[in-house]
């Protein structure tokens, strides 16, 4: 009976010695090693023993763990959704063109070339005659006389400085420009962006390629390692409509930079299903869509040309 509680007394010391490890090993701890280390070489000191066991009751480095783990796996989720919408896209996309799009003989290609090339000089006409008229009709107007009012006197008042306001569109006295290339849209956004955002340094980005990100903006004087924006360009007619899977690949890639906000700048318009997606994701601060119209009336609150592009692609 002596010798049986002896062994329990052992196995009692030792289950005691070791505790801290015992500890350990049950959790996912990023100092695993250096505890073990302190318990089996240095554990009889008591004092190294003692520290052993509070590292290995402390979760300040398993939070830091999960916390690396949780914004890995939340990146790697994003991913993986932006490329399974993007492969879903381009899927129904291809399925549209089989079985609603004829195949077009050289001649016919040729054809509808022609007549598109007609309608961008029918446009380009039209709106340079439409400028013509609002600058005669500005100068019409500022050449008529004034009548002369003479005024009663009025009590002297503190004056109050008027608020600057942006000219509207239509004061632009210059011609339209014209872009017919993605690279030189890109250009274009980079200017109007530089000039409405002064606080903000806009550069082009040299991993477009895979997300589609265009430019990037950065904060001045800030870190030009991590964006404050991003910004994909969409150069295409006006009568053609960004959908929701392009709104979609963009929420992807403003995650995956690290962006705050992000912008999808277009020569177009928007469908109705990408607009209800920023609505309904509560998006409003984070995403911001341009069409056409609404770039036009920055470019000529910056005092700068409108843009006009009619895709000639068959």
């Amino acid at each position: 009976m002596e010798g049986f509680g002896g062994f329990i007394t052992v196995i009692a010391i030792f289950v005691l010695y070791f505790l801290p490890s015992i500890v350990v090993v049950t959790k996912v701890h990023p100092e695993k090693t250096l505890i073990f280390a302190l318990n089996f070489l240095l554990g009889w000191t008591v004092i190294c023993w003692c520290i052993a066991l509070y590292m290995s009751l402390s979760r300040r480095g398993i939070e830091e763990v999960e916390a690396r783990q949780a914004v890995a796996a939340g990146a790697l989720k994003g991913q993986y959704e932006a490329e399974i919408e993007e492969l879903r896209r381009k899927n129904i996309a291809l399925q549209r063109h089989r079985n609603t799009r004829p195949a077009l003989d050289t001649s016919q290609r040729e054809v509808e070339l022609s007549r598109r090339e007609a309608e961008v000089e029918n446009l380009k006409s039209e709106y340079e005659e439409r400028l013509r008229s609002l600058s005669e009709e500005r100068r019409q107007a500022a050449s008529q006389p004034q009548p002369e009012v003479t005024a009663a006197p009025q009590p002297e008042v503190q004056a109050i400085p008027a608020q600057e306001s942006h000219p509207a569109q239509a004061e632009y006295e210059g011609e339209a420009l014209y872009v017919v290339v993605p690279s030189q849209f890109e250009r274009v956004v980079a200017e109007t962006l530089s000039r409405r955002f002064t606080d903000q340094e806009v550069e082009a980005a040299d991993d477009a390629g895979s997300r589609g990100i265009d430019l990037k903006l950065f904060e001045s004087g800030g870190s030009q390692s991590q964006p404050s924006a991003i910004v994909q360009c969409k150069l295409q007619a006006h009568d053609q409509a960004v959908d929701y899977g392009d709104v979609s690949d963009l929420r992807g890639a403003m995650s995956l930079a690290g962006a705050r906000q992000a912008y999808l700048v277009t020569t177009g318009d928007f469908s109705d299903d990408a607009r209800r997606m920023i609505d309904s994701g509560h998006l409003e601060d984070q995403v911001f869509l341009v069409d056409g119209m609404t770039f036009n009336q920055w470019r000529t609150q910056a005092g700068l040309a409108p843009v006009h592009y009619l895709s000639l692609a068959g």
